[in-house]
């Protein structure tokens, strides 16, 4: 079970308390979360590319240094009792969590870029903190997670990182990525179906490929997820804003 950027049902997503109250419960595995590439070239952790809906400022993440953002507040949008919540360095998580996640990076890259550097920075972290058994990097862009391979080929050959393409049928995201394809241009190992994609009938045609399926946010969602693994793996994870919900329905399912 993943938390989607952190706890982020109760606490603002993407935030250290996000995260450290889903390392506060055990039968949380993991944790979904984004990154970009500040102005001054740090690693930080947020998801939209803009700041307006977590911080009332309309300018872009990777326009600000890492001074400046340090300044802003991206918790008040949830309540004020969170006005001291920052955006935190990739670094922050591993230095704090270490081992103790499966941490799902999503790296946030725009259509028609790559962000060669930013691939490159993420694994140099992941390789200085030990963390190569505990990834996953997935993405909307399948170039940008090509571009992330090749990287890894080139330069961090002692590791094995797994890839997994996020989709969804939305007005957002180009129709020739709806189904997953593409995993054309990404080779990667892992699919990521948003809710609507992730219906029986999809899963069930493509389950030579394990899923991780978001955002599950709702019992009946999980069940019947979970219910697809009846006869074969085909939902190897869950990704929700309230992990220990979806922790409950699977301790239920087990048993």
């Amino acid at each position: 079970m993943f938390g989607h950027r952190g706890m982020s049902q109760y606490y603002p997503e993407n935030t250290m308390l996000s995260f450290s109250k889903c390392a506060e419960d055990p039968r949380i595995d993991g944790v979904e979360l984004d990154v970009h590439l500040c102005r001054s070239g740090e690693v930080v952790v947020a998801h939209d590319f803009s700041l307006k809906r977590t911080a009332g400022l309309d300018v872009e993440i990777e326009d600000m240094s890492l001074d400046e953002l340090a300044a802003v507040d991206v918790g008040s949008f949830k309540g004020g009792q969170f006005s001291e919540c920052r955006i935190p360095l990739l670094s922050d998580l591993f230095d704090k969590f270490g081992k103790r996640f499966i941490y799902d990076i999503e790296l946030k890259v725009k259509a028609g870029h790559v962000n060669r550097e930013l691939s490159l920075k993420v694994l140099r972290l992941i390789q200085k903190y030990g963390l190569g058994d505990n990834v996953v990097v997935s993405s909307f862009n399948p170039f940008a997670l090509r571009t992330f391979c090749g990287v890894l080929r080139r330069s961090f050959r002692s590791m094995a990182i797994p890839t997994a393409d996020i989709f969804e049928i939305s007005k957002d995201i180009p129709k020739v990525l709806w189904n997953g394809k593409g995993r054309v241009v990404s080779y990667s190992v892992f699919q990521k179906p948003g809710l609507s994609r992730a219906d029986d009938a999809f899963l069930k045609s493509h389950d030579r490929i394990p899923a991780i399926c978001w955002t599950v946010n709702t019992r009946q969602d999980a069940e019947r997820l979970l219910a697809l693994n009846k006869d074969r793996m085909r939902v190897f994870g869950l990704i929700g804003n309230d992990p220990a919900m979806l922790c409950d329905v699977i301790s239920h399912w087990n048993n």
